[in-house]
C-alpha cells in the first residue's frame, strides 16, 4: 500500500524537477543493484505540482500587463512636498520608487527593499499620493504582525493574506475586501514570505476586480516554507524597483557592509571582523558572552534583543534571562509556558499564534510574534498581559498560554524578521545560511554582534568529525555561511536551470572522465588494481593516506590502460625524482610528475583526454564512452552558441574588451568546470591537473591580450604580463617536461 501511494503521488500527481535525460545507459558496473545509475543520488529528486507551475506562470504573465490606474504626477509631487514639510523628506531612491509606483500603470509591480532602506516611509508617501488623487489603498501581509506594522506606519486598512483567502473560500468577503475596485491599489508587504499559491490567489482576486498590485519585499531575507522564489522570477523577467540607500544604521560603513553581505560578497565580513562584532568560542562560551552583553545593554538603557538559530538555544537564553531577573526580585505564583519554561509576574513573554477572539481593540487582537509583560496570573493558569509597544492589556486563557506562549527575552532569527532595535546579540553555530546571517546582522541601528561557535562541544560522538579534528578559522566559517545560499527558487526557474546546457555540461564532463577511470580499472583487472593499492605505500610511505591519492590512482590506471605497462612502474618512475617529504600533498606532486594521456583520438574538449585505443575497441566501454564524449561536445557547442548570441557580456567580462569567440571559450570552460557564476575571476581558481592547467594558462593569456592590446597606455604592465605569459606558453609546448610544483591544497577527487 505504501508503494502504491508513493507511486500515485510522485508519478501521477506531481511534476518531477529533473534534468532532461541524456538517453545513455551506463554499463552494469556503473549501475546499482536496483538498476539505477550510480550518477543519480538516491532520494535527491525534487517535486512540485502543476498548480504551483500554473500559479508561477500566472504571476509572471500578470507582472507584464499594463493598463492599471495611475496618479497625476503633480499630485505625487505635492504629496512628496507635504511629507517633507511634515519633517519626513524622502531620499532620491524613495521618491523615484513612489513616482514609478504611482505612474507606471502596471497591474503588478515589484519593489525590492533591503533591510533598513526606509520601505515604510516610501509606502506612507505612496499612500498619501494615491488617496489624494481619489484612489483607495489596501494593505496585506503574510503575517498579522507585519500587517500591523504596515497599518501603523501608513495609516491604511491592513489584514493578512490568509484572512482574505479564507473569506474568498467561504464566500464571506469583509467590507474592506468587497470595496476593491478599479481605483484600488493593493500593497502586499513582505511579499517574499508569502507562499506562491496564496500570492497568486490574492493577485487574481485583485486583478479580476480591476485593481493594481504592488509587491514589496526583499528576496534575500528569510522566506516561508511555501514561498517559491517567484519574486526573483518576476525580477528577472520584468525588472524591479529598488531602494539602495539605507537609513537604519547609525554607521554608514555598517550599512554598506550589510548590502555587500546581502549579495554574498566575501569581503562583506571584513567590517564585522575589524569592528569587533564577531566573538568566538565553544557554544557554552558564546551563549554566556551573548547573554552577558545583552544584560549590559539593558542596564545601559538600550533596546536590545537576543537571537539564535534554533528554538533550543532560544529557550536556553530565555532561561538565563529569567534567572537573572529573579536574582533581583522575588517570584510568587508561576505558570508553565508552551516552550517548557515557567513565568511569573514581570516576565516578558511572546505569543506564537493569531487569535482574533482575544481582542485588544475593535481592530487589534493577539498576534503571532507580539511581546507582552505579565501583570497578573489567574488561579486557573490564565494570564493578564500588557503589550510591550501599545501598552494595551488582554487576558490570555490558560489553554492558549499552555499551547502558544514562550518567554520573550530571546527569539529565533525567523521570528525576528521585521524587528528593529538598538543592539543585537546573536548566536551562530556556523551552519546557518547567508539569508539567516543577513537577517540577523541587520536588525539593529547601533551594533549587531555575532557570537560564533568555532570549536566542538566536547561530545564524544562528534569528536571524530572533520570540523572537530581540523576546525576552520572564524573567517573561513563566515565565508562558508556566505556561500550557503538558500534563497528560494521557483519551480519554473529550477526546471529551466536543470535543462540549461551550461548546467548539464558540468555533469556530462564528470561522467565522461569518471567513466574513463572506471573503464581502465575494469580493463586492467582486479589483480593489477589490488597490487597497486597494496604496494603503493612501499614505493612512497603513507601515500594512500594523502588527500589526492584517489586522483593519482585514477591517473595511474589510465596510463597503464593506454601504455600496457603496470601502474606501479609509472609510480616508481615518478617517485624516483626529487624528494617528497617536504610536500604538503605527495600524491598531488606525483600526479604532476606523471605524463599526460596521449590517445590517438582527441577529447571532446581541448583539455579533456580522449578515449585510449584499448578502451575504444572494447565492445561495451567503447560505445558508452563514445556517446559520453559526443554528449560533452554537443553541450559545449550549445553553450558557446548561447554565449555568442547573448545581448551583453557576462559579469566576469564587464571590465575587459573580449572578442565574442573568447567569451564563448571561457563560458564553456566555466560551465565544464562548474565555476561559481558569481566568481569574478574569468577562469576561476587553480587547476592542478596538467592539461586543464595548460588550457587555463592559454585562456588567461588570451584574456590579458584582449585587456591590454598593443598601444595600451600601460606598456610596462603589458610587457611584464607578456613576459610571464610567454614563459607559460613555452611550458605549455612541453607537456611531458613539467616543472614540479607542490600545490597548497589537494586535487579534486575523481569520484
Amino acid at each position: 500500500m505504501v508503494d502504491l501511494l508513493v507511486d500515485e503521488v510522485l508519478d501521477r500527481r506531481s511534476v518531477a524537477l529533473v534534468a532532461a535525460t541524456d538517453n545513455i545507459r551506463e554499463p552494469d558496473v556503473l549501475r546499482r543493484v536496483d538498476g539505477s545509475s550510480v550518477y543519480t543520488v538516491a532520494g535527491s529528486a525534487l517535486y512540485t505540482s502543476q498548480r504551483i507551475l500554473d500559479a508561477e506562470q500566472h504571476l509572471l504573465t500578470t507582472a507584464g500587463q499594463r493598463g492599471g490606474a495611475s496618479v497625476d504626477p503633480t499630485v505625487v509631487d505635492l504629496a512628496l512636498l507635504e511629507m517633507a514639510a511634515n519633517g519626513t523628506a524622502l531620499d532620491a531612491g524613495q521618491a523615484s520608487l513612489v513616482r514609478q509606483m504611482c505612474s507606471s500603470g502596471a497591474r503588478v509591480q515589484l519593489a525590492i527593499a533591503p533591510a533598513g532602506a526606509g520601505k515604510t516611509t516610501a509606502m506612507r508617501a505612496l499612500s498619501l499620493a494615491w488617496t489624494q488623487d481619489g484612489g483607495h489603498l489596501l494593505g496585506l501581509a503574510p503575517s498579522a504582525a507585519a500587517a500591523a506594522v504596515l497599518a501603523e506606519q501608513t495609516g491604511i486598512r491592513t489584514d493578512t493574506l490568509a484572512k482574505l483567502i479564507w473569506s474568498l473560500q467561504h464566500g464571506d468577503l469583509p467590507d474592506w475586501a468587497a470595496a476593491v475596485g478599479r481605483s484600488t491599489l493593493l500593497i502586499i508587504d513582505e511579499a517574499g514570505m508569502a507562499n506562491t499559491l496564496s500570492l497568486n490567489t490574492v493577485v487574481q482576486f485583485a486583478i479580476g476586480r480591476g485593481a493594481s498590485v504592488r509587491l514589496v519585499g526583499d528576496d534575500q531575507q528569510l522566506a516561508a516554507i511555501g514561498a517559491g522564489g517567484v519574486l526573483s522570477e518576476i525580477q528577472q523577467s520584468h525588472g524591479a524597483l529598488r531602494l539602495t540607500e539605507l537609513h537604519r544604521f547609525t554607521n554608514p560603513a555598517e550599512a554598506a557592509a550589510s548590502l555587500a553581505l546581502r549579495e554574498g560578497h566575501p569581503r562583506s565580513i571584513d567590517f564585522y571582523l575589524d569592528h569587533g562584532r564577531v566573538h568566538v568560542g565553544d557554544l557554552a562560551t558564546t551563549t554566556e558572552d551573548a547573554f552577558n552583553a545583552w544584560v549590559s545593554d539593558r542596564a545601559a538603557g538600550h533596546d536590545t534583543i537576543m537571537l539564535a538559530p534554533t528554538r533550543h538555544l532560544v529557550a536556553e537564553l530565555n532561561r538565563r534571562a529569567r534567572a537573572h531577573r529573579l536574582d533581583h526580585s522575588e517570584a510568587a505564583a508561576e505558570v508553565s509556558l508552551a516552550d517548557g519554561n515557567r513565568a511569573s509576574v514581570g516576565d516578558v513573554i511572546i505569543t506564537r499564534s493569531n487569535d482574533r477572539r482575544l481582542r485588544l481593540t475593535a481592530t487589534d487582537w493577539v498576534k503571532n510574534g507580539d511581546r507582552w509583560t505579565i501583570t497578573r496570573i489567574g488561579r486557573r493558569g490564565d494570564l493578564t498581559v500588557r503589550h510591550n509597544r501599545s501598552h494595551l492589556t488582554v487576558r490570555l486563557p490558560a489553554d492558549y498560554v499552555q499551547a502558544s506562549t514562550g518567554l520573550g527575552y530571546a527569539t529565533t532569527i525567523h521570528a525576528a524578521q521585521g524587528v528593529t532595535a538598538d543592539t543585537m546579540h546573536g548566536l551562530s553555530t556556523g551552519q546557518e545560511s547567508r539569508q539567516q546571517l543577513y537577517t540577523m546582522l541587520t536588525r539593529c541601528r547601533h551594533a549587531n554582534h555575532l557570537y560564533l561557535q568555532v570549536v566542538g562541544d566536547g561530545d564524544p560522538h562528534s569528536i571524530i568529525r572533520p570540523d572537530t579534528i581540523s576546525p576552520r578559522t572564524p573567517t573561513e566559517t563566515l565565508q562558508q555561511i556566505l556561500a550557503r545560499d538558500e534563497a528560494p527558487v521557483s519551480a519554473s526557474t529550477m526546471l529551466r536551470e536543470l535543462s540549461d546546457p551550461a548546467a548539464r555540461l558540468f555533469q556530462a564532463v564528470q561522467r565522461y572522465t569518471d567513466g574513463l577511470h572506471v573503464a581502465a580499472e575494469q580493463l586492467l583487472g582486479p589483480q593489477i588494481v589490488q597490487t597497486l593499492d597494496t604496494r603503493a605505500n612501499q614505493v612512497v610511505p603513507h601515500l594512500t593516506n594523502e588527500p589526492s591519492w584517489s586522483t593519482l590512482r585514477a591517473h595511474l590506471l589510465n596510463l597503464a590502460a593506454e601504455s600496457g605497462e603496470h601502474p606501479l612502474l609509472h609510480l616508481q618512475t615518478a617517485a624516483a625524482g626529487r624528494e617528497l617529504h617536504t610536500a604538503g600533498d605527495m600524491a598531488a606532486v606525483l600526479y604532476w610528475r606523471l605524463p599526460e594521456l596521449m590517445p590517438t583520438n582527441r577529447g571532446p574538449l581541448p583539455w579533456l583526454p580522449g578515449i585510449p585505443e584499448m578502451l575504444h575497441a572494447h565492445p561495451v566501454w567503447g560505445a558508452y564512452l563514445t556517446k559520453r564524449s559526443q554528449l560533452v561536445a554537443d553541450l559545449a557547442d550549445q553553450v558557446q552558441d548561447h554565449a555568442s548570441q547573448s545581448d551583453g557580456p557576462p559579469a566576469w567580462a564587464a571590465a575587459g574588451r573580449h572578442p565574442t569567440a573568447l567569451i564563448g571559450e571561457i563560458t564553456v570552460w566555466r560551465a565544464a568546470n562548474g565555476i561559481n557564476p558569481h566568481d569574478p575571476r574569468p577562469t576561476g581558481g587553480t587547476q592542478l591537473e596538467t592539461l586543464p592547467a595548460l588550457w587555463k594558462q592559454r585562456l588567461d593569456r588570451d584574456i590579458a591580450r584582449a585587456t591590454y592590446p598593443p598601444g595600451d597606455s600601460r606598456p610596462d604592465e603589458r610587457q611584464a604580463a607578456h613576459t610571464a605569459l610567454k614563459r607559460l606558453h613555452d611550458h605549455s609546448q612541453r607537456p611531458h617536461q613539467k616543472t614540479e610544483r607542490r600545490p597548497s591544497g589537494p586535487a579534486a577527487p575523481r569520484r
